[in-house]
């Protein structure tokens, strides 16, 4: 029985984390390299995708970047990408390990819409802000919010509670 259960939900699941794991990804290259105006309306809106992994940043952002990258450089390092991206990376981790597991699945769904309805507000508020260059990135975490949204569905679908035991006459 557990077999059938771990195949049918290990790809919606994979479809969520990993929709998930390319909005991260997208909005730390897009606020590393300057794509949406200035740094700070990327690092707000990580803020609010990873929220409860990123308060961790907070106290520690200003201290791990002076030891990781020194003075502040003019060139742009691995990490500012990693700096930026890890509360993401790790909230993926949770929810991969939510959603996985048959006591958490609960949990994990709860988590996996509220994180999906970030991107897609995030994906809404980059595509139709004021200021015009900004508009076009938008739209990519809304196409990864889309598919966190079908990994959602779709991992909705029943499974059998239990095929292996049958009534025999």
């Amino acid at each position: 029985m557990m077999r059938i259960i771990s195949r049918t939900l290990r790809l919606p699941a994979a479809v969520t984390v990993l929709s998930y794991m390319a909005a991260v990804c997208a909005l730390t290259w897009l606020t590393v390299d300057n794509h949406l105006g200035d740094q700070l309306y990327g690092k707000l809106l990580m803020l609010l995708m990873a929220f409860p992994v990123s308060l961790a940043t907070l106290p520690t952002d200003s201290w791990l970047r002076v030891t990781l990258i020194g003075e502040p450089a003019v060139d742009i390092t691995f990490w500012d990408y990693f700096l930026l991206a890890w509360p993401g990376v790790v909230l993926a981790i949770i929810l991969t390990l939510l959603l996985i597991r048959q006591r958490t699945r609960i949990a994990g769904q709860v988590l996996s819409r509220l994180l999906a309805g970030v991107v897609i507000l995030a994906g809404l508020a980059i595509t139709f802000d004021g200021w015009a260059p900004r508009r076009p990135y938008g739209w990519p975490l809304l196409v990864c919010g889309l598919g966190m949204v079908i990994g959602l569905l779709a991992n909705r679908t029943d499974v059998p509670k239990n095929t292996a035991a049958k009534s025999e006459p």
